[in-house]
């Protein structure tokens, strides 16, 4: 290959290498709730210059996941109880729909993988495959709509989710109680029993959010 070619070979945009990094450590709780940000420590960490940092950390502020001082200090956002509330009624009311308007598509559900899935889980399973398994559920029962907009609805409610999650299943037991319900909430999606989801759903919610709303208060 001649080097004329290999010049032409797009460069990687460090930026969004720097944006995916640390959304995913914010998104895990490797980066928690409230916790300040040193740019220089970060670079270090993940072996880049401060400048695509920075530039990720302002695109981040735009996804409502990093806070951004006037003197130009970065911090992870810390979801407020009241907030937390909202985001999780918003959820509730997007499921409750995707439910709702599911019709034949709720016989095609992937139950049987799910229930697997939750019965791997304990109170001593790592966080991060938790709350992944939670995520891919929760998008699976968004995606029983026809409504192709419910999706891109669902996404910047997404990150703010996780990161009350993060702080929800730190309470002792939570992710035990959050397998039953989802397990509850298994069987009546086997049944093609709409109400029934939609009770269980509800239950769900209204428990995380209890818990949520606890853990959340500062």
């Amino acid at each position: 290959m001649s080097a004329d070619k290999k010049s032409r070979r797009p460069r990687p945009n460090l930026g969004e290498i720097a944006y995916d990094e640390i959304k995913t450590m914010i998104l895990t709780g490797e980066l928690g709730p409230g916790e300040r940000i040193v740019l220089d420590d970060l670079s270090s960490r993940l072996n880049l210059s401060v400048t695509p940092i920075r530039d990720a950390l302002h695109k981040l502020a735009q996804d409502d996941l990093i806070i951004i001082t006037p003197r130009t200090s970065h911090s992870v956002v810390q979801i407020s109880a009241e907030d937390a509330a909202d985001i999780l009624d918003l959820r509730l009311l997007l499921e409750t729909y995707a439910l709702q308007t599911s019709g034949s598509r709720l016989a095609t559900f992937p139950v049987a993988e799910f229930r697997q899935n939750f019965a791997e889980i304990s109170s001593s399973t790592d966080s991060k495959v938790f709350i992944a398994t939670d995520s891919k559920f929760h998008n699976a029962i968004l995606a029983l709509s026809p409504n192709q907009r419910l999706p891109k609805l669902y996404s910047y409610l997404q990150n703010l989710i996780q990161v009350i999650s993060i702080q929800a299943i730190q309470s002792a037991g939570r992710i035990n109680d959050a397998n039953q319900e989802h397990l509850a909430l298994l069987d009546a999606i086997e049944e093609e029993n709409v109400e029934l989801a939609i009770t269980c759903i509800r239950a769900h919610f209204e428990k995380m959010k209890s818990v949520a709303v606890h853990s959340t208060e500062y």
